[in-house]
């Protein structure tokens, strides 16, 4: 008889624990699904921000005889990770959203100003994107924070990922606490 119940409670036991497993399990692979489709849309919207901005350089070099967009044809895209990237692609537009506004004597015409346009899109989306990513990078980095979550977290050897943002870390942060 107490074989029985003792079998019982094992059965409940492992049952209980193959549940809690697969639950986590399938939780840490949505996530890392979600984060792999943002990495794939963020670096496609990077590729085309890096086609825009090429434009827009030579259309203000054109313009205005600046030199400074000459590093961005040098520039080793394939070199560099998403995160590097976008750093440098962000100081590019910034330069050259503050140049066009400084010179209000420069004029564009509408095949140039629907560039500018596609950019400001491309950058919106990559906001978008890149929020999203974060969204999802704070979920994954709670799954390996949290238990039971981060036991499989430690078998499958997952490591926490960056952010775009040091915003986002810091409410990690404050949310792991």
């Amino acid at each position: 008889m107490w074989l029985y119940i003792i079998l019982a409670v094992l059965v409940v036991f492992v049952t209980i624990f193959i549940t809690l497993y697969v639950i986590n399990y399938n939780k840490f692979q949505i996530t890392i699904i979600k984060i792999s489709e943002a990495e794939e849309n963020i670096g496609m919207l990077l590729n085309e921000k890096y086609k825009l901005l090429l434009k827009i350089g030579k259309c203000v070099k054109k313009k205005t005889k600046e030199t400074t967009y000459d590093e961005l044809d040098n520039l080793k895209v394939e070199e560099l990770n998403t995160f590097e990237l976008n750093k440098e692609l962000s100081k590019y537009d910034k330069n050259i959203i503050e140049l066009v506004d400084y010179n209000k004597d420069i004029k564009f015409d509408n095949k140039e100003l629907k560039v500018f346009d596609d950019l400001s899109n491309v950058n919106n989306d990559s906001v978008a994107a890149i929020r999203y990513y974060n969204d999802n990078v704070v979920v994954f980095n709670k799954l390996i924070s949290c238990f039971p979550s981060n036991i499989i977290a430690k078998l499958k050897r997952y490591k926490r990922k960056d952010f775009y943002s040091n915003e986002k870390e810091e409410i990690f942060e404050i949310l792991k606490s």
